[in-house]
């Protein structure tokens, strides 16, 4: 059982919300609830963090998975919510969009209809976790944590085509900051500019030479 993870954080995959963090040489890759998610976003890339986890292995989930959180009694919390029937720990990481202490409020209110903006939580299920939770759950929502009680703001529409973006991929696998990498792209990938992602990171390598020079 891995419940506990100090480490250095070498990469966030914003894909499926999880970070990749190196114990001595060996990368553990954490998933993370949106709510967790969130509270990583300004933790830079070869930051020390410290991860509490829960260990997760199932028969239809046979490869082990770690869920993290930023604290101890979040992921008691989390225990507690995957105890309630049809709450598995796959629907509950999805459905943890908001901070504990906002959630655990609702539960203690017997907000069903606020629970019920959980994803993948419906009414019956909301009803199942205050008539199981209520009263069990008060700690954790005093907690005081980040707070957050709204959905996370919508992504803007990508600015970059499929081609840019694989090159500012391919810079960032040389190192570069992702925020420099498509700024260079954007700079030299505009009206008339390269259009192949190999052009593109040659094109970049010439602007940064002159900009050196």
């Amino acid at each position: 059982m891995i419940s506990h993870i100090d480490g250095v954080l070498r990469k966030k995959n914003e894909e499926d919300l999880s970070i990749e963090v190196d114990v001595g040489g060996i990368w553990y890759e954490v998933t993370l609830p949106d709510f967790v998610w969130r509270s990583f976003e300004a933790t830079e890339i070869g930051s020390d963090v410290s991860i509490e986890t829960f260990h997760y292995v199932s028969e239809r989930q046979p490869t082990p998975k770690l869920i993290g959180f930023t604290r101890e009694i979040e992921r008691d919390f989390f225990k507690k919510f995957i105890d309630v029937p049809k709450v598995g720990a796959m629907t509950a990481t999805k459905a943890l969009i908001f901070s504990v202490s906002t959630i655990a409020a609702w539960i203690e209110q017997g907000d069903t209809a606020a629970i019920k903006r959980l994803p993948g939580i419906g009414t019956r299920t909301a009803e199942t976790i205050v008539a199981q939770l209520k009263g069990k759950v008060y700690e954790e929502a005093m907690l005081n944590d980040e707070g957050f009680a709204a959905q996370p703001a919508p992504e803007a529409p990508p600015t970059l085509s499929e081609t840019q973006q694989l090159a500012v991929d391919g810079l960032a696998r040389l190192g570069y900051k992702p925020a420099e990498a498509k700024a260079w792209v954007e700079q030299v990938a505009g009206d008339g500019g390269p259009s192949e992602a190999e052009d593109i990171i040659r094109a970049v390598f010439t602007l940064r030479n002159q900009d050196i020079g």
